[in-house]
């Protein structure tokens, strides 16, 4: 009896040490972050969301006759940035800068929607 009670505690302390890191919420949307700028112009692009810096771009994405927008879920370091949140509205701010001296900035509102993946490309007129 004591050999049972023993294996079955142990069977209960693995399964409720599991990381719970793990468990996502099933109400996550995906947002991909990226821009077009020129190389040349930019050496850096944070980005904010809700006020927060929540990563940066330092080179753009260069789109080919088979991939014109960056594919969902597959954040590039540098270059495209993967944001995953509860769903909602949150402010987008980000701000471009070369040598230390801003470039240009964006700010918008995104729209997070449940098992979605979007995409906000940062471009400039100029």
């Amino acid at each position: 009896m004591k050999k049972i009670a023993l294996i079955l505690f142990s069977f209960l302390a693995v399964v409720s040490c599991k990381d719970k890191e793990e468990v996502k919420p099933a109400n996550l949307g995906t947002y991909l972050v990226y821009t077009s700028l020129n190389g040349a112009k930019f050496d850096q692009v944070e980005v904010k969301l809700n006020g927060k810096v929540v990563g940066t771009l330092n080179r753009p994405f260069l789109s080919t006759t088979q991939q014109s927008v960056p594919p969902c879920g597959s954040e590039t370091p540098g270059v495209v940035l993967q944001l995953e949140r509860p769903e909602g509205s949150y402010s987008l701010d980000a701000v471009a800068t070369l040598k230390g001296q801003l470039v240009t900035q964006w700010s918008s509102s995104v729209r997070f929607e449940a098992g979605e993946c979007k995409r906000t490309r940062l471009t400039s007129d100029k």
